[in-house]
């Protein structure tokens, strides 16, 4: 048998062979020479190439699209080299159409030998694979789309939950609350509790803590029907008994809210009487202020359960806290229920007899109890549920301020400083010492400036009073009084004459009294705001407050009205960048530039605040607020959709 013949017996006949190769469905070529000529093309390779009879061209005139991209280089090393090169998924443009599409293939090139053992040229196998990336592609789109709505569908829940949960607390008179909240770690069951502390008539408090069954959305929708409940049947003076008892009656019309616990107390922080009822929730624990602890008497069953509610009394003593808490704190894995409660009241009661506080650490001392035990009782691990700490502290009654000051320009600042002592003392949150600071500041500056004309007597009282006093529902009351005469000016300075706008937009209600119509002397200006403390949110190592430190508001060194701010702008930082900016605005009446490229998170909270900042400046006549963000900043990408303009670059 001659070479030609074994070689038929071995590869088959001629005919067949080149009949199977023309009907491959993978493009097929030989190419030939440095110029990579096509010296045998089938079916597929002619249907993809730019001629229909390919060979005896050049690959570059057959594919005119491919130079460029890197595809020849390979027949060249193949060539050369005499080495089998493969890529997977080769992206290749081509246009068609007058567009330029973009196809995927598996290429293999292979070194054709000839009979001398000589490499001749390339042997081409192509596979197009388009579809398979195309739906590959379209699958991870589909996936990141699906994890989009569950990022969003978290977020709703999140946003629910952070409803269910107050942003503060009030600052009453005579009690000192607090309150700390720890979301569940890890997608850990979240959404269903909630707490509430309210200020009742007659300067009592209520302690409020309850836990919705199931997580997410719909547990949400069940606190958010049942507190209002209970709420309003506490507003209404009724026990918490029968606030229990209305939620209780409730149930039948809410889906879900069977089973659903809550905690009601009633304080009278002026002689400790407690008043409270409880549904399924553990009992509160009462620590004296010498560190003894007992837990009140347990209640009766769940909401919708049958159960019947009674009120039960007890009273806190003296400096004494009486603590509510989640029974995630006392229910731990490896830890019985009587365990658990032992080690929370011993974690309390030490931390309330350590009475120093630490380096950085709040110096409240209900504050530093919560924040202790909670570090303490989370130290040794996660924790998959919510966990909350809601406490009242009876405290002597906060004093009175006031302070008598000659009416002199350097009376402003020691006004300021005397005033921001006592709100230190009284306990409020930032925002409320800011919009206190700069109402009274406005006022005494105008009494300064406008009330005791140059003519006056020199023995005349040219003086300033500021007193300030808070009431049992935890409103600031606060006087500015001098002896002077009310000066109704004509047209207002455009940055100047507008200190009693300013003082409603900082703290809202205020009274003008004029004085006496026969001398026209003296006048009081009474300013009422209500104050608030914080909820300190707890996530990881950093809490709300640890947190909310990462705004920073600075002015820029020579440069008069600008502003820049870093950091994350939140529902828990927006109500700072308010009072930032309504500071340096000096309540919308000059312009103002805020420089935004720093910051590295810009919600909802902050959108609103800057629209309703450049409103506000709009409608005192000034050209506004003027935003600067870089364009690859956060503040740039959120400021583009929610359609606020800003100059791009960076304030000087």
């Amino acid at each position: 048998m001659n070479t030609e013949d074994e070689t038929t017996a071995a590869t088959g006949d001629a005919d067949v062979v080149r009949a199977v190769f023309e009907q491959m469905p993978l493009m097929m070529a030989g190419l030939e020479g440095p110029e990579h000529r096509v010296v045998a093309a089938n079916g597929a390779f002619r249907a993809g190439a730019d001629r229909a009879a390919p060979v005896g061209a050049a690959m570059h005139a057959v594919f005119p699209e491919s130079v460029g991209q890197r595809v020849h280089e390979v027949y060249d090393r193949v060539l050369a080299t005499g080495r089998t090169e493969s890529s997977h998924e080769w992206c290749v443009r081509t246009k068609a159409g007058g567009r330029v599409v973009e196809g995927f293939y598996d290429c293999t090139a292979a070194p054709r030998v000839g009979v001398d053992g000589a490499v001749k040229g390339v042997c081409v196998f192509v596979t197009d694979v388009t579809d398979r990336v195309h739906e590959r592609q379209a699958a991870r789109e589909r996936t990141e789309e699906a994890e989009h709505r569950c990022a969003q569908a978290r977020e709703t829940i999140a946003e629910l939950r952070r409803a269910s949960l107050p942003e503060y607390v009030p600052v009453l008179p005579s009690v000192r609350v607090a309150a700390r909240h720890a979301p569940a770690e890890g997608g850990g069951r979240a959404g269903g509790g909630w707490f509430d502390v309210a200020d009742l008539p007659g300067g009592l408090v209520a302690l409020v803590m309850g836990d919705a069954v199931g997580p997410g959305a719909a547990s949400s929708a069940v606190v958010g029907q049942l507190r209002t409940v209970v709420l309003e049947r506490l507003h209404s003076g009724e026990s918490p008994a029968a606030a229990l008892s209305a939620a209780d009656r409730f149930t039948a019309w809410v889906p879900g809210g069977r089973a659903t616990t809550c905690c009601v107390v009633v304080l009278v922080p002026a002689d400790g009487r407690l008043v409270y009822a409880s549904a399924g929730r553990p009992a509160p624990l009462l620590v004296a202020p010498d560190g003894a602890t007992r837990y009140l008497a347990r209640g009766a069953g769940p909401l919708g359960t049958g159960a019947s509610y009674r009120d039960q009394d007890d009273r806190v003593p003296d400096g004494g806290v009486v603590l509510l808490y989640t029974d995630g704190l006392v229910e731990r894995p490896g830890v019985t229920p009587a365990e658990g409660r032992a080690v929370l009241a011993a974690t309390a009661a030490a931390a309330v007899l350590d009475r120093a506080p630490r380096h950085g650490g709040p110096p409240d001392a209900v504050e530093r109890m919560l924040a202790r035990t909670l570090e303490f009782l989370l130290r040794d691990g996660g924790h998959g549920n919510d966990v909350t700490l809601l406490a009242a502290h009876r405290t002597p009654p906060v004093p009175a301020f006031e302070t008598v000051l000659p009416a002199v320009v350097d009376s402003v600042r020691a006004i300021q400083f005397e005033l921001g002592l006592w709100l230190l003392h009284v306990g409020c949150c930032d925002e409320d010492e800011t919009a206190v600071q700069h109402a009274v500041v406005e006022l005494v500056t105008n009494v300064v400036d406008h009330a005791y004309p140059d003519a006056e007597a020199p023995d005349a009282d040219r003086s300033v009073r500021v007193s300030a006093r808070l009431t049992e529902n935890g409103t600031a009351l606060i006087e500015v009084a001098d002896h002077g005469h009310w000066s109704d000016r004509g047209q207002p300075d455009p940055v100047r004459g507008r200190g009693l706008a300013m003082v409603e937009l900082f703290t809202g209600a205020f009274t003008v009294d004029r004085g006496a119509v026969s001398t026209g002397r003296g006048t009081t200006v009474r300013i009422s705001h209500r104050l608030r403390r914080p909820v300190v949110v707890t996530t990881g190592t950093a809490s709300a407050a640890t947190r909310s430190r990462d705004l920073r508001i600075e002015e820029v060194l020579d440069a008069v009205g600008h502003l820049t701010v870093s950091g994350i702008v939140d529902t828990t930082t927006a109500p700072r960048l308010k009072a930032g900016l309504m500071s340096a605005s000096h309540g919308g009446t000059t312009d103002l530039t805020v420089d935004l490229s720093a910051v590295t998170r810009l919600a909802g909270a902050g959108v609103q605040v800057l629209h309703d900042t450049v409103a506000l400046c709009a409608g005192n006549g000034r050209t506004g607020l003027t935003l600067v963000a870089r364009a690859d900043s956060v503040a740039a990408s959120v400021l583009d959709l929610a359609d606020l303009p800003y100059t791009q670059g960076t304030a000087p």
